[in-house]
């Protein structure tokens, strides 16, 4: 049996307003886009919604929410952030 080596899905951040989205999926392309204009917690929850529905793209609307929700719902609790960085930044050190 033959493996494809699964890439991960592409990110976009833009405004959605003619769309009237907070996020959407395109599943043959493997694309998400999100608006940039959410808080952060609600743009986690979003980018977990998408992606589910490009995991299992034959799941419900109710489905999709609810493990989207769950999944971000986790990840917030264990103090996963997005951290934006200049690109003239120095990353910070870790150590």
């Amino acid at each position: 049996m033959s493996r494809r080596k699964n890439k991960g899905a592409k990110v976009i951040w833009r405004k959605l307003g003619k769309e009237r989205a907070w996020g959407q999926a395109t599943i043959g392309e493997n694309l998400i886009e999100i608006d940039p204009r959410l808080g952060a917690k609600r743009q986690l929850e979003v980018l977990c919604h998408e992606q589910v529905h490009l995991i299992f793209p034959q799941a419900s609307e109710p489905e999709v929410d609810r493990a989207g929700k769950a999944l971000a719902a986790l990840l917030w609790a264990q103090d996963y952030r997005r951290v934006l960085i200049s690109p003239n930044a120095k990353p910070p050190r870790i150590s």
